[in-house]
Parts: structure tokens; C-alpha cells; sequence
């Protein structure tokens, strides 16, 4: 698996290069460890949705939960995360909501992704390769600052930075 993530991290560094400038950016800018395992979950067609999000949420829960009790502990959440360099940071306080120690599918496969707080802009669960650059492009010193009425972090609300997963928007 730790070779599969090398092939992914290195095949997303070559077409961030080769064909997106913007993306390369975006990768230095602090977007790299979303970027480098995007490909591991979604991007068919170049196109990452929130139901490819939720379908390898789901393959994951169900590689943690291998005695299909039907929750994941902190053990399980473990396992989860020495197979799966998508959550290899997570944190597993962002997806015990309730604080009971068990984590279950729906609290699980229904968390915020860390990859569509940062890049989703237009709140539609759909990310292009463009979607990507454009969060990460650079603003225009004298461009009018956006005003969404919210105070308080980027992520939606949720602890752990973006998207809660241990990931900090610095």
C-alpha cells in the first residue's frame, strides 16, 4: 500500500507539472497531502464528487470494522489508518461526535471531507483539476475581500482544522 501512495503522491507531482502550474502551486501552497492522495479515493474523468468521497468512506469503514460490529473504535479507526494514506492524519475525536468512543458508519462515511472544505467552493460536490488551482491561486492584493457572514474557521465549524481532520488551513 506505502508503494501505491509513492506511485500516487509521484504521478500527481508529474501532472500537477507537466499540466497545471496552477495545481503545482497548490501543492506548495499547503494543499499537498489532499492533492497527493486525491487519486486514491475519486477523480474519474477528472472530476472528484462527494459520492466517490462517501463510496472509499465506506470501503474504509468497512476495512476497520472486520469483526462487522457495525462501529469502529479507536483501534479499528487504527487499522484504517495504516492502510489508507488518505487518513493517515486523521484524527479519530473528529469522527466520535458524541464523544462515546465508537464511531459509527453514518457518523463516518457522512463526515466533512477535508478535501472539499478546502476545495469546493461553489458547494456543489463536484472539484475539477481547475476547482483546485483557483482555491489555491493567489489573491490580487487590491481584489475585494469575500464576505460570507461567518465567523469563526474555513472548515465548515468542525474541530481539526480542515475539515477536522488534524490538518491545519495555515
Amino acid at each position: 500500500m506505502r508503494l501505491r501512495f509513492v506511485n500516487v503522491a509521484v504521478a500527481s507531482a508529474l501532472f500537477a507539472a507537466c499540466f497545471s502550474p496552477d495545481l503545482a502551486n497548490a501543492q506548495a501552497a499547503g494543499a499537498d497531502s489532499l492533492v497527493a492522495t486525491m487519486k486514491e479515493w475519486g477523480g474519474e474523468s477528472g472530476v472528484f464528487t462527494c459520492q466517490q468521497w462517501r463510496a472509499y468512506a465506506a470501503k474504509m469503514f468497512r476495512v476497520g470494522d472486520k469483526n462487522h460490529r457495525g462501529y469502529l473504535d479507536a483501534v479499528d479507526f487504527e487499522r484504517i489508518k495504516a492502510v489508507s494514506p488518505v487518513f493517515e492524519q486523521a484524527s479519530f475525536d473528529f469522527f466520535d461526535q458524541t464523544g462515546k468512543g465508537k464511531i459509527s458508519q453514518k457518523e463516518f462515511v457522512e463526515a466533512q471531507s477535508p478535501f472539499f472544505a478546502m476545495f469546493d467552493r461553489k458547494h456543489t460536490c463536484r472539484v475539477t483539476y481547475d476547482d483546485i488551482a483557483a482555491a489555491n491561486a493567489p489573491k490580487a492584493a487590491n481584489a475585494p475581500q469575500e464576505r460570507s457572514g461567518r465567523s469563526g474557521n474555513s472548515s465548515g465549524g468542525n474541530p481539526g482544522g480542515i475539515g477536522g481532520f488534524g490538518w491545519r488551513d495555515h
